[in-house]
């Protein structure tokens, strides 16, 4: 096929994008043209080291090999010969000038524009010892603070296009000897068996990986901090990065990664030690309090000390609702304010839900709507929520607790036994990537312990045998 017909065929399939420029060029009586996209490729570079050059040295060009020539003299870092003309826009898209030659012989010079965000400081996942910077949109960067980190030549990285409209790259990131080849063989086949038009980030593959919606709970831990990434791969975990997305998808997960922090391998281990513990009850707070209660006000008042229900009934004392009805209508109003305190644009939001919520509280109770305690205990398990930086794992401590609460106004306490044992068996039975979700402790693992709740020096740095069975 001619060139002419190649980039005329292009043009019907671009509908002469005006952003698609095509350079022609007479060397020793041979065409070659040139395709480049003006809104992802850098102009600069395809000015000064292709177009410029050939238009100073094509009179003294004798090479009669065209092809040979521009491949081994045009100054560029990384030139890609391909065959295949339907790959000419993949490449034009991506920021790079193609040369079209004739015989079917095409090059793929990189010139990318940066459109991308720099390297940022860490916004969901604050760091307060450990390093602030976070993966960003662009592939590469994100790649090279994986390397820069992590220089063992055991780094392997598989790469694979996903999304027949967007052909997004989703690199696979694990160490050689360390990740279990079973995981790694299991996520390739679940990459391979994604059949979607468009990968915007990380979530379009999270949602397509994810085995289970049963659980509630998250299976698949996402990040955007470097430092843990590479933390988790010196553990055998596998990582997926996603282009044009700046977070990471760990896998396999596990409950006890979500009670855990990255800085917590900044830190003294006895300082450590405390800070996991507080996590732990910040979520059987969150997720026990408000069923507790309703069970306990209203079919187990025997449980309560004597003083403490008077005083409880005093401050409930003409308020015309259930106590079922306060906590659902105080809960619904701190999930909208914290809903309105994320989605606020600007600096203001903070600031907004914290008036709204001491107004709306203090008013509520004045009005004699709510009685002071329903207050204190939405604010117990609310703000015990926050303790947690997973967006995932707040979502599921949503739906729980209102599964909970229907469960405690129903049977009482009993409710509440009934609604843990059905979390324990759920959260048993829960796989990640074949990995059980509760691993150190189901499975039980001797060397994965030193990292569960009590962290130690040799967890900090010989994490490898972690999450092998013994």
């Amino acid at each position: 096929m001619t060139i002419k017909k190649i980039t005329d065929e292009l043009k019907k399939k671009t509908n002469n994008a005006p952003d698609i420029k095509y350079k022609d060029f007479i060397i020793n009586k041979q065409k070659v043209t040139f395709v480049y996209s003006m809104s992802v490729a850098s102009s600069t570079s395809i000015n000064d080291f292709i177009l410029r050059r050939l238009d100073e040295e094509k009179g003294k060009i004798k090479d009669d090999d065209i092809y040979e020539y521009i491949k081994n003299f045009i100054p560029n870092n990384n030139i890609i010969p391909f065959n295949k003309k339907e790959d000419i826009l993949y490449y034009v898209n991506s920021g790079f000038t193609v040369a079209i030659f004739e015989n079917d012989k095409y090059l793929a010079f990189e010139n990318r524009a940066n459109i991308f965000s720099s390297i940022n400081r860490s916004e969901n996942e604050r760091s307060l010892k450990g390093p602030s910077d976070a993966f960003s949109e662009n592939y590469q960067f994100n790649t090279g603070m994986i390397r820069r980190r992590l220089k063992t030549e055991k780094l392997w990285i598989d790469e694979k296009t996903i999304g027949e409209e967007s052909k997004t790259k989703v690199a696979m990131f694990y160490i050689k000897g360390l990740a279990d080849d079973d995981v790694v063989k299991t996520i390739d086949q679940k990459l391979d068996e994604i059949k979607i038009p468009y990968v915007g980030n990380t979530n379009y593959i999270l949602d397509k990986m994810s085995n289970s919606n049963r659980s509630i709970f998250p299976t698949n831990l996402v990040t955007e901090r470097s430092d843990l990434a590479c933390q988790m791969l010196l553990k055998g975990r596998v990582i997926l990065i996603t282009e044009n997305s700046n977070e990471a998808i760990i896998l396999p997960c596990t409950f006890m990664d979500f009670l855990k922090n990255p800085d917590d391998y900044y830190e003294k281990s006895l300082n450590v030690v405390a800070s996991r513990i507080i996590r732990v009850i910040a979520f059987i707070l969150a997720l026990l309090t408000p069923a507790v209660y309703i069970s306990l006000m209203a079919y187990n008042l025997e449980a309560i000390p004597s003083g403490l229900l008077i005083n409880f009934s005093v401050q409930r004392d003409g308020v015309p609702f259930s106590t079922v009805f306060e906590i659902l209508v105080m809960m619904i109003m701190f999930q909208i304010l914290r809903e309105s305190d994320l989605r606020f644009p600007g600096k203001g939001g903070s600031s907004i839900s914290i008036v709204g919520a001491l107004v709306l509280g203090q008013a509520a109770v004045e009005a004699g709507i709510v009685s002071p305690i329903t207050i204190i205990i939405v604010g117990i398990s609310s703000v015990s929520s926050l303790a947690f930086s997973s967006i995932e794992l707040i979502n599921s401590l949503r739906w729980w607790q209102l599964i909970l609460i229907v469960l405690a106004s129903i049977f009482g306490i009993f409710g509440v036994m009934i609604g843990c044992i059905i979390i324990l068996a759920l959260l048993a039975s829960e796989k990640s990537c074949g990995k059980s979700y509760l691993f150190p402790f189901e499975p039980f693992n001797k060397n994965a312990q030193k990292d569960a709740i009590i962290i130690t020096n040799g967890a900090k740095y010989n994490m490898s045998k972690d999450d092998k069975d013994e």
